[in-house]
C-alpha cells in the first residue's frame, strides 16, 4: 500500500515581505535606539563640560586660594586696603614649581578673581589660569604671560574680549600688589609665540582661545605695569636683571591627553550598561537598572574626564 505524503501547505500570501518588513524594523529599531544613546551621551558630556568641569574647578580653587593665602601671610601681603604707588618692579625669583599658586588675578570689568597656578598644560588649565613657566611673575621685568580656558573649566577667561585699553587688572604675588593697565587686544594665530616674547619692561600677557567654542584663534591682551604697593613701601625695589633664560615658555596650551584611559573607561561604561540590560532581561527584574545606575554614572564621569583632554583647549 503505497504511502501517503501530504503536500506542504502554501505559505500565505505577503508571509516573505512581512518578514522582510519585520527584519527592517528590527535593523531600523536598532538604529534609532542608537541614534538616541548617542544624542543622550552627547548631551550628558555638553553637561558635564560646562557644569561639571566647573564644579572641578572650583574645588581646585578653593585649595589653591588656601594655600595661596598662608603664602601671602607669611610674606606680610595682607588682604586689607593698599595704596598704591608708582610702578615699580621687584626683582627675578626661582621658578616656582609646576601646580603651585603663584598668584591672584582680578580683573573688576569682568568680575574675574582666581587663583594663578604655575604651568599651562592641561592638568593645570583644569585648576584656573596658569602662568608660563619661563616667564616672569606679575610685577617682576619682562613680560608675565598667563593663560586660562575661555569656555568650560569654569571659564576664566570667558569675557576677556571685552576688556579694552584703559581697563585695570590686578595681580597680587609674594612680593607685593601691582595694577597693570590695559594697552591693546588683538587676535592671533595658535602658532604666533611672538606674543610671548621678552620685554624691556614690566608688561603682562593674557592669552586664551578665540573666538568662543574654537581652538583657531588666540585671544591676546595686553597690559603694562602702572601701579604698585611693596610689602617695605620704602624705597623702589628695582632689578636691571631679565628673568632666567633657562627654562623656555610653554608656548601653547595644546592637549597631551592620551586615548588610554578614555578606551578603559569607555569599555568599562558600555560593559557596565551591557550587563545591566542582560540581567534585565534574563532575571526580569527592573531593579536592576536602579543598582547598576550609580556604577554606571560615576564610570561615564571618568570617561567624560579622560576624553577631555583629547579635545581642542577651548573645548
Amino acid at each position: 500500500m503505497a504511502e501517503h505524503i501530504s503536500e506542504p501547505h502554501p505559505l500565505p500570501r505577503g508571509h516573505q515581505r512581512r518578514i522582510r518588513r519585520e527584519r527592517t524594523n528590527t535593523v531600523l529599531g536598532i538604529f534609532g535606539a542608537g541614534c538616541v544613546t548617542a544624542g543622550l551621551l552627547i548631551l550628558a558630556f555638553a553637561l558635564f563640560q560646562f557644569f561639571g568641569t566647573s564644579l572641578i574647578t572650583r574645588g581646585h580653587q578653593t585649595v589653591l586660594h588656601d594655600q595661596f593665602s598662608k603664602r601671602l601671610s607669611r610674606a606680610h601681603i595682607t588682604p586689607s586696603a593698599r595704596t598704591l604707588g608708582p610702578a615699580r618692579s621687584v626683582p627675578a625669583t626661582a621658578q616656582a614649581a609646576i601646580g603651585q599658586p603663584v598668584a591672584e588675578i582680578s580683573i573688576p570689568k569682568i568680575n574675574i578673581h582666581f587663583t594663578v597656578l604655575q604651568g599651562t598644560g592641561d592638568t593645570q588649565l583644569e585648576a584656573g589660569p596658569g602662568h608660563y613657566r619661563g616667564t616672569p611673575l606679575p610685577g617682576q621685568l619682562g613680560n608675565a604671560a598667563i593663560a586660562g580656558h575661555r569656555t568650560t573649566w569654569l571659564r576664566p577667561f570667558w569675557n576677556l574680549n571685552e576688556l579694552s585699553p584703559g581697563d585695570q587688572i590686578f595681580i597680587t604675588t609674594t612680593q607685593g600688589y601691582f595694577r597693570y593697565t590695559v594697552t591693546s587686544q588683538i587676535i592671533v594665530a595658535p602658532t604666533d609665540v611672538a606674543v610671548l616674547d621678552p620685554s624691556t619692561n614690566a608688561t603682562l600677557t593674557l592669552s586664551t582661545c578665540n573666538p568662543r567654542f574654537s581652538a583657531s584663534q588666540r585671544l591676546i591682551v595686553k597690559a603694562v605695569l602702572s601701579a604698585s604697593w611693596l610689602p617695605s613701601d620704602t624705597a623702589p625695589v628695582t632689578s636691571t636683571s631679565m628673568p632666567s633664560a633657562a627654562i623656555q615658555p610653554a608656548r601653547q596650551f595644546t592637549s597631551a591627553g592620551s586615548w588610554v584611559p578614555a578606551l578603559v573607561w569607555g569599555s568599562l561604561t558600555a560593559a557596565i550598561a551591557w550587563a545591566a540590560w542582560w540581567l534585565r532581561r534574563r532575571l526580569h527584574r527592573r531593579w536592576i537598572y536602579l543598582a547598576a545606575l550609580p556604577l554606571f554614572v560615576v564610570a561615564l564621569f571618568l570617561f567624560f574626564l579622560a576624553v577631555s583632554p583629547l579635545l581642542p583647549a577651548s573645548i
